[in-house]
């Protein structure tokens, strides 16, 4: 996982900027199928809005499927996206959940080249 890089599957911090169908993004996870990052909402925050896609690094290889879930509750699923998917806007609502798990999943032939973005990846919250 990279926090503001893509993911490139070596040290932490060796990643290109997140990009995704040509768009770079400044802020955001990469991440590297399968993946899960939990955050602790406790209650306060409101809504998850991201752009997800497999980064452009991997050109035409790649297949990840993003999942949002909510205090064990899936709240969002993506289609299978390929290294050639168009980047597709995640927005969840969020009233409540305690807890927040972002996974990137294996888009059905194995996790090479299965680099996907949480691109522009943000939280309303109450402070």
């Amino acid at each position: 996982m990279e926090r503001d890089r893509s993911n490139n599957e070596s040290a932490g911090g060796d990643g290109n900027p997140l990009t995704i169908g040509g768009v770079v993004h400044a802020k955001g996870l990469g991440a590297h199928a399968p993946s899960s990052v939990l955050v602790n909402l406790d209650g306060r925050c409101t809504r998850f809005t991201a752009v997800v896609g497999v980064d452009d690094e991997m050109a035409d290889r790649g297949s990840v499927v993003f999942k949002v879930v909510a205090d064990g509750v899936e709240k969002y699923v993506s289609p299978v996206l390929r290294g050639t998917s168009a980047p597709v806007p995640v927005d969840v609502d969020l009233t409540g959940a305690r807890t927040l798990d972002l996974q990137v999943a294996d888009g059905g032939d194995g996790i090479g080249s299965d680099h996907g973005d949480w691109a522009s990846a943000k939280l309303a919250c109450a402070p």
